[in-house]
């Protein structure tokens, strides 16, 4: 094991404090948030400005890189995410071609990271990312019930089997955690619109879509 990976799980265990852990795999059980984020929601890798801008909500869904330094030295950005509105929290990837214990390991850091940020007094909202079918017996393990959760349509693309397993991903969230509200980033499916009509929808642009319009203008 590197020592990278070591200094890493250390400060996992740091931020997951007195956390209530539940699940096959000890993840920090979150408290219930049902926040719906107001446009303009920006990617984290606005938040050093932040305090440079009127307050507005962050998402994590870009280069895990970027948010790493969230993760690490949570105490250096106290002040910023003290006067942001809110936080659509990490998604450390777990992409099918990770190693389980990789994909693992990514899903608790993003519990034990929302745990601290609640702790902090953060308003935020908690990322439900899956895997393989595999990875649905354990990743949704501490997210909140009838609340509001946020989820990705980047790297599906035109991936058949991405396609088939966000789909079955989704269904199987909304089976075992009843939220009451999804925010997409990207772009939102009508299949998602069409069968859960009592569930609010938010749609969120990804950042490829910010630089994209930017470019354009």
């Amino acid at each position: 094991m590197s020592k990278n990976f070591v200094q890493l799980d250390l400060m996992r265990y740091f931020l997951a404090g007195d956390a209530v852990e539940v699940g096959k795999y000890v993840f920090s059980q979150l408290e219930k948030e049902n926040f719906i984020p107001e446009a303009p929601v920006l990617p984290f890798n606005y938040l050093p400005s932040a305090m440079k801008r009127p307050p507005c909500w962050y998402h994590c869904f870009i280069a895990d890189i970027q948010f790493n330094r969230l993760y690490r030295y949570i105490w250096r950005y106290k002040k910023i995410l003290q006067c942001i509105k809110g936080l659509i929290s990490t998604d450390f990837s777990l992409f099918r071609d990770y190693d389980e214990e990789i994909q693992i390991e990514n899903c608790r850091k993003n519990r034990v990271m929302d745990y601290a940020l609640q702790k902090l007094g953060v308003s935020i909202i908690p990322t439900a990312g899956f895997a393989g079918e595999s990875s649905f017996d354990w990743c949704f393990d501490g997210l909140p019930l009838n609340s509001t959760v946020a989820v990705t349509t980047n790297c599906i693309g035109q991936d058949p089997e991405a396609k088939r397993l966000f789909v079955w991903g989704i269904t199987t969230m909304i089976e075992k955690i009843c939220p009451t509200a999804i925010v997409v980033c990207g772009k939102c499916p009508n299949w998602l619109l069409e069968n859960y009509p009592a569930i609010k929808i938010i749609q969120i642009p990804s950042y490829g879509q910010i630089w994209n319009a930017r470019r354009a203008a």
